[in-house]
């Protein structure tokens, strides 16, 4: 993994079989690196993802852990210790502070896609995008 801006990266909002709002960061090969927990409110879901862009900046919000597997994956928390997200798993920890690295670049200009949100067109289906700038 190089270390990019966030034209890299996108987040996408979508529902879990309970009926949540979750939310990943996913590259545009489809790979994702960060996961949420569940959100009652799409608006609290979209809150975390502010959270995790602001958290993002502040190397001491990160949580690096290695799983019985010796994977690594980390977490990423608020300043009061809560968690936001957890990254996928990595075969070295290099790749691992590679993608602490990338996650700084993250901006409120990083694209959302709602897939909760479906909007047809000429039976052509369109997810809604998601401005963080915009409340």
């Amino acid at each position: 993994m190089t270390h990019t801006n966030n034209k890299k990266y996108f987040f996408e909002i979508n529902k879990d079989k309970r009926n949540l709002f979750y939310f990943v960061l996913k590259d545009y090969e489809g790979d994702f690196y960060l996961v949420s927990g569940s959100y009652t409110h799409k608006t609290n879901c979209k809150e975390g993802i502010k959270s995790v862009i602001r958290n993002s900046k502040n190397e001491f919000r990160f949580e690096i852990e290695q799983d019985r597997y010796e994977r690594w994956f980390i977490w990423q928390k608020y300043r009061t210790g809560q968690i936001i997200t957890r990254s996928r798993e990595f075969v070295t920890i290099e790749e691992l502070k590679n993608l602490i690295i990338d996650l700084k670049s993250l901006s409120l200009e990083t694209p959302v896609i709602d897939k909760t949100k479906i909007i047809i067109h000429s039976n052509k289906y369109e997810s809604e995008t998601f401005n963080p700038n915009s409340n």
